[in-house]
Order: C-alpha cells, then sequence, then structure tokens
C-alpha cells in the first residue's frame, strides 16, 4: 500500500538533454556572433585610424597651402593697390560718360519725339492738299481729253482745206486756174 500513495517518478532527463543541446548551440552561436562582431570592431577601428591620419595629413597640406595663398595674396595686392584705385577711378570716369550719354539720348529723342509730331502735321496737311490736287488733276484730264476731242476734229477740218491752201508759187498758180480763188 505504500506504493500506491506515492505519485509515480517522471522521466525529465530527456528534456532537460534537449534543453541542455538549445543552451549549448545558443550559446556556441552567441560565441560565433560575438567573434565576428569583433572582427568587424578591429577592421573597422583600423579603417577610422587611418582616415584619421589621412584627415590630419590633408589638415597640415590646406595649412600650409592656406600660408602659401595669404603671403601670395598680400604680395598681389601691394603690386594692384595703384591698379585697384586707378580702376575705380576709371570705372567713376565711365560711369558719368554713361549718365551723359543717357541724358543726351533722352533730350534727343524728346527732340526726334517733337520732329515727328511736326512731321504728322505736315503730313496730314500734304494729305489734304493731295486730295483737292487729285480733284484738280481729275479736271485737268477731263479738260484735257475735251480738248484732245476738238483737236483732233480740227485737224480732221484742216485735212480736207489742205488741198485749198497754197504753200508755194506753183501750188498758187494751180489755184487760180482752178477758179478756187480770186
Amino acid at each position: 500500500m505504500n506504493d500506491s500513495l506515492e505519485p509515480p517518478q517522471r522521466d525529465f532527463s530527456s528534456a532537460f538533454l534537449f534543453a541542455l543541446a538549445i543552451a549549448l548551440l545558443a550559446g556556441i552561436g552567441g560565441l560565433f556572433w560575438s567573434y565576428s562582431l569583433s572582427h568587424r570592431l578591429t577592421a573597422t577601428q583600423a579603417a577610422l585610424a587611418a582616415a584619421n591620419q589621412k584627415n590630419d595629413h590633408l589638415a597640415d597640406e590646406l595649412e600650409t597651402t592656406n600660408a602659401r595663398l595669404h603671403v601670395a595674396t598680400e604680395e598681389l595686392s601691394r603690386s594692384l593697390g595703384i591698379t585697384q584705385k586707378q580702376m575705380d577711378a576709371r570705372a567713376q570716369q565711365i560711369v558719368a560718360q554713361q549718365d551723359a550719354a543717357n541724358k543726351r539720348l533722352e533730350s534727343e529723342q524728346q527732340q526726334t519725339a517733337q520732329q515727328v509730331s511736326a512731321v504728322q502735321g505736315d503730313v496730314s496737311s500734304v494729305k489734304t492738299d493731295v486730295g483737292g490736287v487729285k480733284s484738280d488733276v481729275a479736271k485737268t484730264q477731263s479738260d484735257l481729253a475735251g480738248a484732245i476731242t476738238q483737236l483732233q476734229s480740227i485737224k480732221g477740218d484742216l485735212s480736207d482745206h489742205a488741198s485749198l491752201i497754197a504753200r508755194n508759187r506753183d501750188e498758187l498758180e494751180i489755184l487760180k486756174h482752178k477758179g478756187d480763188r480770186n
């Protein structure tokens, strides 16, 4: 009867071995991951150190270049000091000339505008005169056409009478004999 009162014992050895295997695999994975991170960190630190060293070298070169540039700039500014003053004076002269030219241009434009308006007035008066001349020319043309007609009729009349007019002594004799002339 004692045996039936005690609970039966379970076997935890297979579950324990399984958990232990998982823990062992996780530990090995963690060690591998830790080693790879350590290797990457070492490579990154080496690259950073090289970059810092190169930056320091470039900074030194930049300072040297800046010093040379400063010296060259000072020499150039000394040599161009007089030239700069001359350039400023010339620029002021050019600006003054441009202002004078602009004023002269404005006055000439005003004069031109006045002359154009005067010419426009003259043109309008010429237009009215041309209209009168056109009507006069038309009247003269009609008068001329009438005169031409009259001249042609007179010419016809004269051609009929041409035989009755003597132009020399022989023709006068012929006319006397005809009895057409007294």
